[in-house]
Order: structure tokens, then sequence, then C-alpha cells
């Protein structure tokens, strides 16, 4: 077996890095574009694929390690991505609100359980607020805090999700990515030694 580095191919590696950005953009702009987020999901979805097809093929073979690492490694971007986007954009951009709990108001819906949340009176705001994941309503005469977005970009969150270590998680995400693209644009290919130079030696 011979070993040797494959070689640079710069047009892809920028490429595999342009996608893996827009992936990991995207899980965050599903925060803001409301019902066009099955648009936006298509979008990272072609993104995945190219993302995909240009590190299976940075190497010879093509390269099987390579593309089902891609195929992981982009999937899993789009959690932290997703998580430590909103906090990260809330750090910067947010306030936060002090507020009484009014009510707790119930909505049914045909295909899904009941939901529930609250009407918040924030000073001169009233807000409704829908519990994220892992968190229910609070009672009404309850006090609470809550994460606004300044811009109006994205949707609030809860103070304790907007953390300097969930914020962190989109770098996290941008980190994993430019790792991968590294070791398989410089992790040697092992290729046979062809027969006639076997025989030679």
């Amino acid at each position: 077996m011979t070993e040797h580095r494959p070689e640079v191919q710069s047009k892809r590696l920028v490429r595999a890095s342009v996608l893996a950005l827009a992936i990991a953009a995207g899980s965050f702009l599903i925060l803001t574009v409301g019902k066009a987020v099955i648009v936006v999901a298509f979008a990272i979805a072609i993104c995945w694929i190219f993302y995909v097809i240009t590190l299976a093929n940075y190497r010879p073979g093509p390269s099987k390690w390579a593309g089902v690492t891609a195929m992981v490694i982009g999937i899993a971007t789009l959690f932290p991505a997703h998580i430590g986007g909103h906090s990260l954009w809330l750090a910067t951009f947010g306030e936060t609100l002090h507020c009484d709990v009014v009510s707790v108001e119930s909505h049914t819906h045909r295909t899904s359980p009941t939901t529930y949340s609250n009407k918040l009176q924030c000073g001169d705001r009233q807000l409704s607020y829908h519990p994220s994941m892992y968190r229910s309503t609070q009672q009404p005469g309850t006090k609470m805090d809550i994460v606004v977005d300044r811009t109006d970009v994205v949707p609030y969150l809860e103070p304790d999700k907007v953390t300097l270590g969930h914020s962190l998680l989109f770098v996290l995400a941008l980190l994993m990515n430019g790792v991968f693209i590294f070791l398989v644009a410089w992790l040697p290919v092992r290729e046979p030694v062809p027969a006639a130079e076997e025989q030679a030696e």
C-alpha cells in the first residue's frame, strides 16, 4: 500500500465551506421565515446533498467514509446551529422583560393535542407566551422574565436559554464542519501498489 495526500482542490474546499455555512445559516433562518419554513427546509436539503457530494468526491475513489461522515455531520449541524443561533441573536439584540402572568389560554387543534399559552403583561406590553421545549405554562399571578428580540426577527426565549453555553453551540457547529473539511483534505489516501511495481521490487 502507498500513502499520499489528496491533491489540493481549492474550489471544492471553498464550495464545501460555503455549503456548510449555508446549512448552519438555514437552520437559523427557520426561526425567522414563518410559513416559508418549507422553502428554507428544501434549500437546506439541497445544500446538504451538494455538501455530501462535494466532500465524497474530493478524495480519489470516491471516498465512502468521507461521504457517510459528511451526511452525518451535515444533519448534526442543524441542531446546534439552530439552538446556538437563536441564543446568540438574542444575546446580541435581545432585551429582558419582567412580566406578570395574566391568564392561561388553551388552543385546540384538529390533528394534534391541545396546547396552552400564557397571556403576559410586561410593563406596557402584552405578550402571548408559548413555552419552548421542556417548559410549561405558569399560573396567573406568577412573575417571570422573558428575552425578546428588539429587532422582531426571532421569537422570544426564556432567560436560561440565552446563555454563553447555548450561543457557543453555533460556533461548535461551524468548527465541527471546519475540522471535518480539513481532515478530508489532509488525511493521506491509501492505494494499492500496482502489480507491475510489486514484481519489479
